[in-house]
């Protein structure tokens, strides 16, 4: 059990890193904006991973970790930071690299506006409470910067969240509790709603949603920028 952690991350990333070779998809070309992305993103994430594991609003139970920590966040917690990024950014990318209809297209204005009134009632019904309120915050940060800087393809930014919601609830579940007698990651229920959907804190809806889109946005921008220098 000491490897739960360490197994999911390493299971999260094996096949995009696989496939990020195949011919078709050739995710290895946007390395360089990826991990980009996934750098700047993480040091972000990362920054906030220990000032709320520091002050107690969320933890990690020893039972399922490796045992080495790096400034109070266990090494599973750093490879989070990576794996999941690029699994998210190599399915982002590959439905964009095989052309897949943008069947979202239509209505990109009324998701950004639908997560902005979810991330406002969160805000609304959970002021105070740290966790909620920081990812409330937070999450209608970056829906300005969608909305303001038109980033490529928000549709299929959408679509891809959509898409990994489903490992998300399965790999979330498991980490926080669904599988064991305890929970690889515990949440301290007064700095949230304290609603779950199964085991899942529902404000990690809004965490994937921001790690996400935080890396497609600086994605996109870097791959545009390179290739005004390219011109």
């Amino acid at each position: 059990m000491k490897m739960l952690y360490l197994a999911l991350n390493l299971i999260t990333l094996f096949f995009p890193l696989v496939l990020s070779f195949n011919r078709l998809g050739h995710f290895y070309k946007r390395f360089k904006s990826a991990f980009i992305a996934i750098g700047i993103s993480g040091i972000i994430f990362i920054v906030w991973d220990i000032i709320f594991t520091v002050n107690g609003i969320w933890g990690f139970n020893d039972t399922y970790l490796i045992g080495v920590n790096i400034f109070h966040l266990p090494i599973e917690e750093w490879l989070f930071f990576l794996c999941i990024p690029y699994a998210c950014l190599f399915l982002y990318d590959q439905l964009v690299i095989l052309k897949i209809k943008n069947v979202l297209k239509p209505i990109e204005r009324y998701l950004n506006l639908f997560m902005v009134v979810i991330a406002l009632a969160y805000l609304f019904l959970g002021f105070g409470a740290v966790y909620t309120t920081t990812i409330s915050i937070l999450v209608l940060g970056l829906l300005y910067f969608l909305y303001t800087v038109k980033p490529a393809n928000i549709g299929i930014f959408y679509l891809t969240y959509f898409i990994i919601l489903i490992p998300f609830a399965l790999i979330n579940g498991i980490l926080t509790g669904a599988k064991t007698e305890e929970p690889v990651v515990w949440y301290n229920n007064a700095e949230n709603l304290g609603i779950r959907v199964g085991t899942i804190p529902i404000e990690d809806f809004l965490y994937y949603f921001l790690l996400f889109g935080m890396c497609y946005l600086i994605f996109e921008q870097t791959k545009k920028a390179t290739k005004k220098v390219a011109h």
